[in-house]
């Protein structure tokens, strides 16, 4: 009786084992299905301070990035050249997680690139002339558990003039391609009509500011193009049967396009209207700066043609600044051209002013806006001042909104309501006048005028008008 129950014991003990056994075998393949997570991180004194202030930007454009290739421990690649992004949280930078299965793997390469791709740290190789800077150089190994993060610290080291075999690479001919969405329309160009409703089908060459360049097809609606994203000038060209036009855009502009609000690009010419460019320069044009803190000065070789309301550092005081400006733009016109449309075209040269909406000072809402109005009495650019500033009218004014948010510094504005009175009111017009507005309210923007050293930022005006038949 005693061998039967001693025998059962065993058989059960014997049983037992290999449930247990088989069950720990199902637990442990099934915990090896279970990810992962590598993440890098970084203290903020690791980094110069252009990637600190960078990398806490929002703007996907704007990500920094991480670049690694990871082995597993039978040398095939798992990642390679794996682009993560980074993020900053406090003072320190932390990657993006990357998911990987549990086991043992070999970090090979390691780099950080800025938002056009080019790489700025590295971590350099095992042998290489700079490994001994680092306390870890590459290649290292690390370890993955299942359902747990693993983080590494991982010392790079500025490229600067250094080459990629200093760090033991081939090359650094890495570059982040960055999609940027568009969206875009061609129209025949009438200036009489604000909004335009005609449009058209046409080609569209775009050139990039890295050297980029791709061609095009534009429907007679809206279109969402995808191009590649780069700081700088983006040059377009449109071109519909013999007509043709070239536009020159920034990449703020670009990403500004939606499609409620789409980049409209002008061709052609429409019922004879004609176009013209007209420059300003210190002879045929007259502007004058005038402030209220020097209200006897006079300002007409000023090289800003600016208006704001703000601090005065050394007075502690406010300073109001205002500019005119006039220019007889008739006398380059045909003597029957009618006018249709006038644009003023501006160059930010000097700094944009932040004003908050109201006098609650909880309130961060900025506004960067000004006024033209237009000015009714004579004056002279080499004596005009604030105590005898001429006077000017609402009629017809107007507003200029700054836009800080553009890299760009061309700003135009439709101007013609002061050329062409739009309700022909019988005033005298004397050029006009650029206040703040409110003029009450710290903000101001400042211009080039047309005394400024360089050419290029002075101001200028696109004329539209018509011939009789």
């Amino acid at each position: 009786m005693k061998k039967m129950m001693c025998y059962a014991s065993k058989s059960f003990f014997l049983l037992a084992m290999i449930v247990f056994t088989f069950s720990s075998c199902k637990q442990y393949d099934e915990q090896k299905d279970v990810p992962g997570n590598l993440e890098f991180t970084f203290l903020a004194n690791d980094f110069q301070d252009g990637l600190k202030s960078a990398a806490s930007d929002t703007s996907e454009n704007l990500r920094y990035h991480l670049l690694i290739s990871v082995m597993d421990e039978d040398s095939n690649m798992v990642l390679d050249k794996e682009m993560v992004p980074l993020y900053k949280f406090s003072n320190q930078f932390v990657s993006k997680k990357v998911e990987l299965k549990q086991g043992v793997y070999i970090l090979t390469e390691f780099m950080v690139l800025n938002p056009v791709g080019e790489v700025i740290f590295a971590t350099p190789k095992r042998g290489a002339s700079l490994a001994y800077l680092v306390k870890k150089p590459l290649p290292f190994g690390f370890k993955i558990i299942a359902g747990a993060a693993t983080g590494l610290r991982v010392e790079v080291i500025p490229v600067g003039n250094y080459t990629p075999k200093d760090f033991g690479y081939v090359s650094f001919g890495v570059h982040v391609v960055k999609p940027l969405r568009l969206y875009t329309a061609a129209y025949i160009n009438n200036p009489m009509i604000s909004t335009p409703s005609n449009l058209v089908p046409a080609k569209l060459a775009i050139y990039g500011p890295d050297g980029w360049k791709y061609e095009f097809r534009l429907e007679p609606k809206v279109n969402e193009l995808i191009i590649r994203g780069h700081q700088g000038k983006y040059v377009f060209v449109v071109t519909k049967d013999s007509l043709k036009k070239k536009l020159i855009f920034w990449l703020e502009e670009l990403r500004m396009s939606s499609p409620e609000k789409p980049l409209l690009l002008p061709i052609g010419d429409h019922a004879g209207v004609k176009e013209m460019i007209i420059k300003t320069d210190p002879d045929a044009t007259a502007d004058a700066l005038i402030t209220n803190l020097d209200a006897d000065k006079n300002f007409g070789d000023h090289k800003l043609f600016a208006a704001s309301f703000k601090p005065e550092p050394v007075l502690t005081v406010m300073r109001t600044t205002r500019s005119l400006m006039y220019m007889d733009i008739r006398r380059h016109l045909p003597k029957s051209a009618t006018i249709k449309r006038v644009e003023l075209i501006l160059h930010v040269i000097g700094e944009i002013y932040p004003m908050k909406s109201n006098s609650d000072s909880s309130s961060v809402v900025p506004l960067y806006r000004g006024v033209l109005r237009q000015i009714t009495e004579p004056w002279k650019e080499s004596e005009v001042t604030w105590k005898n500033q001429p006077k000017s009218i609402s009629a017809n004014q107007v507003f200029l909104d700054y836009h800080p948010w553009i890299d760009c510094t061309i700003r135009t504005y439709n101007v013609t309501s002061l050329f062409v009175p739009i309700d022909k009111i019988n005033a005298p017009n004397h050029g006009f006048m650029l206040t703040h507005h409110p003029e009450n309210l710290p903000g101001g923007v400042e211009f080039g005028s047309s005394d400024a050293e360089r050419p290029e930022v002075r101001p200028w005006f696109k004329v539209y008008y018509t011939l009789p038949n």
